[in-house]
């Protein structure tokens, strides 16, 4: 990916509905290079080094330089004291650069209104960076809507509650009864820039 192609995946869908079985079968063909996870569900411990100390994943990553890592952090229980370590997660995404990075369960790090500085750089001029994002959640209406606007593709599977079919559909800029037509597993994605969509069922 070149610095200026932005990269910036939403993988939506309630429990169940395959997202990380997505996203990891995406990582894993091939695996990139230069790795950052935000593991709050502590569901990627195979794709990298684990961390839950902020302070040890950093030093391990200014030893590394410029080369190749994958690390995967596990956020603290606590809203304020993980909110604080998601906001410097996306500051060290944005100072390495040429990184995929991946951000697991928005709705607890996000809010419609608000999003973390550094996260909102991710998603908003990552892409000089050489960022390549994606971002994941079960609650698509309680999480940053400025994501949900910049992202290069939306997918979405299966959606629970009314309110996040709405917000799905309106940022996929198609009908509210093709997100609630969804069965289990059943996808639908969309490149938002070219209008292209496709639909699908997830196998295992």
């Amino acid at each position: 990916m070149s610095a200026n192609q932005a990269s910036i995946i939403a993988v939506m869908g309630a429990s169940g509905s395959g997202k990380s079985t997505y996203i990891k079968r995406t990582l894993r063909k091939p695996k990139p290079a230069r790795l950052m996870i935000w593991d709050p569900m502590q569901e990627y411990a195979e794709f990298g080094q684990v961390f839950d100390s902020m302070s040890l994943m950093v030093d391990m990553l200014g030893k590394t330089g410029r080369g190749k890592f994958a690390v995967v952090f596990q956020p603290a229980a606590n809203e304020k004291a993980r909110a604080k370590q998601f906001d410097v997660f996306c500051g060290i995404a944005m100072a390495l650069g040429n990184l995929t990075l991946v951000a697991e369960e928005l709705k607890f790090v996000t809010k419609p209104g608000s999003a973390p500085i550094r996260w909102s750089a991710v998603t908003m001029t990552g892409r000089h960076k050489g960022l390549r994002v994606i971002g994941a959640s079960q609650r698509p209406a309680s999480i940053d809507k400025d994501f949900l606007g910049n992202c290069t593709t939306i997918r979405t599977g299966r959606l629970a509650y009314p309110e996040d079919m709405k917000a799905v559909a309106k940022a996929m800029q198609v009908q509210e009864s093709e997100i609630a037509a969804l069965k289990p597993l059943e996808w639908i994605e969309k490149n938002m820039a070219t209008g292209q969509k496709k639909a699908g069922k997830l196998t295992f």
